[in-house]
């Protein structure tokens, strides 16, 4: 062999070496829940799908939602159906339907706003002035039939799409709910999903299951999830693999076992929310090079749900300290909250397993850009957002998978 197929060997071996290198890691979104559940956890998933597609093929995910059996709404507002603008609701509406909705919808919540206060102000008009009654009736009339006439053009957009509606649900988006089941009736209770659950949990997160996958997703799972073996699991992460948590990840109820959130967030849990998602605080950094970081624009204002958490006194394990233990996490932001500074996002290491988290997440408008959210029905955060909180969960991955590197030094919060 001479020298020159001998380097034309070399460097095709090399060349099978790297292809083989980058072969996709293969991700497990677990959007299951044990009581509440997030309305926008759907958008969530359509956001994890599309960052994998970004990703050049660094990685894979597989929805566990995708289950035939799978026991929530794969639509977003949790299977209510509900429509931003509308006054009825679609249940059968499938997710591009809903998405498309959303989009030809969002002028219409402004509107809907202004029937609502100019009905309210003709409601509390005096009867000793008839003419203030009449020109607040006319205003109510202006604001009805300006709401109407969105709603027709929204329409129109959409049945000229591919996302085109029955007759049925045309009829759907007419029609208010009844409320409470209709003369006061209490509403149906919630299905008993535990056995649907235990079964769905066997079938992807068994010890053989977890073999198939480098990482988990927990994409706002709350309460105590029915992993067949919890301490597999912790183990399997300690092995060397890959758990992202976001948002409501970190609510679960207070008989999830110790360990487990100390795999989470270094032992802290879940307290309480901090004055609803609609009041815009700042979000700062504290390690301004981690991957999932360092495209965050320092001090960037975003409408959400903050989350405040707990953990144990360590003198007294009868009571709770506020706070997480920050000597236990690596900080990657902070958000401002009345003058303090509160955790958002972490890292930390569990044996050679990596994990990420961040509370952000809870409305629409910050998983995805150009959609109206859930809670309230307009649009209150822009792009800018969306785009950052992307990169944010989209680097975060790829550290969580080895594939981007970061301080890990635990802490760092000053």
């Amino acid at each position: 062999m001479n020298r020159l197929t001998l380097s034309a060997s070399i460097a095709l071996l090399g060349l099978s070496s790297a292809l083989t290198a980058a072969e996709p890691k293969k991700l497990l979104v677990v959007s299951a829940t044990v009581g509440a559940r997030h309305a926008s956890i759907p958008h969530g998933e359509k956001m994890l799908r599309e960052l994998a597609a970004k990703s050049n093929g660094q990685f894979t995910v597989t929805m566990m939602s995708d289950a035939a059996d799978y026991p929530f709404s794969r639509v977003p507002g949790g299977g209510r159906g509900a429509i931003p603008g509308f006054a009825g609701q679609i249940p059968t509406a499938r997710m591009a339907q809903q998405d498309a909705l959303y989009t030809a919808s969002t002028s219409i919540a402004p509107l809907m706003a202004a029937v609502t206060t100019a009905r309210t102000e003709l409601a509390s008009s005096s009867l000793a002035r008839p003419a203030d009654i009449q020109t607040k009736a006319d205003t109510l009339a202006a604001a009805e039939l300006s709401l109407a006439l969105a709603r027709a053009t929204a329409l129109v957009q959409i049945q000229g799409s591919a996302n085109r509606l029955s007759p049925d649900q045309v009829q759907g988006l007419a029609v208010a709910a009844p409320a409470a089941g209709g003369r006061g009736a209490a509403a149906p209770a919630a299905p008993d999903n535990s056995q649907t659950l235990a079964k769905l949990f066997q079938e992807h997160l068994s010890t053989a299951a977890l073999a198939k996958y480098d990482g988990v997703i927990l994409l706002s799972s709350t309460g105590a999830l029915p992993f067949p073996d919890r301490e597999a699991f912790l183990k399997w992460v300690s092995a060397g693999h890959a758990v992202v948590g976001i948002h409501a990840a970190m609510d679960t109820s207070y008989n999830t076992p110790d360990s487990y959130m100390d795999m989470l967030s270094g032992g802290s849990r879940y307290a309480t929310s901090i004055g609803g998602n609609t009041t815009a605080r700042k979000v700062y950094k504290v390690d301004a090079t981690h991957p999932a970081t360092k495209d965050w624009p320092d001090g960037l204002a975003v409408t959400d749900e903050f989350f405040q958490f707990t953990r144990r006194n360590p003198a007294d394990p009868s009571t709770n300290l506020p706070g997480i233990d920050r000597s236990k996490v690596h900080s990657l932001l902070d958000a401002d909250i009345d003058g303090q500074r509160q955790p958002v996002a972490w890292t930390k290491l569990q044996g050679r397993g990596r994990v990420f988290y961040t509370s952000l997440g809870h409305r629409d408008d910050v998983l995805l850009a150009g959609t109206p959210a859930m809670d309230g029905n307009a649009k209150i955060n822009s792009d800018e957002v969306s785009t950052a909180y992307q990169r944010h969960v989209l680097n975060g991955i790829l550290w969580s998978l080895g594939l981007a590197q970061g301080n890990t030094s635990t802490g760092n919060a000053k």
